[in-house]
């Protein structure tokens, strides 16, 4: 189901906000004008990824370093520990998060 998290223009300022879905914690980034959402929990130890390092396509986790790619959700720290990526579309000038 879509669910509607917010104008995309209350994400113009900045690259990473936390977003609420279903009652679901979801990390949205923007990079090279894509956005780009994530569950919002480090599949290490559950910190929240917005709070962390993004560069490129890459957000580290603030706790102990692991880096997930924003695009598909896996960890490059440890390879089968990949994160959900949520869809998201625009439909008038709002986005919208794909949850099931």
């Amino acid at each position: 189901m879509w669910y509607n998290i917010g104008k995309k223009d209350d994400f113009s300022n900045g690259n990473q906000w936390l977003v609420e879905a279903k009652g679901r914690p979801i990390g949205l980034f923007r990079y090279n004008e894509q956005y780009y959402a994530i569950k919002n929990s480090c599949t290490h130890q559950g910190f929240p990824l917005n709070e962390g390092k993004l560069c490129n396509y890459m957000i580290e986790c603030e706790l102990h370093g692991w880096v997930f790619d924003i695009r598909d959700g896996k960890c490059l720290s440890v390879p089968d520990r990949e994160t959900t990526v949520y869809k998201l579309r625009e439909i008038d000038g709002c986005l919208e998060v794909f949850v099931e």
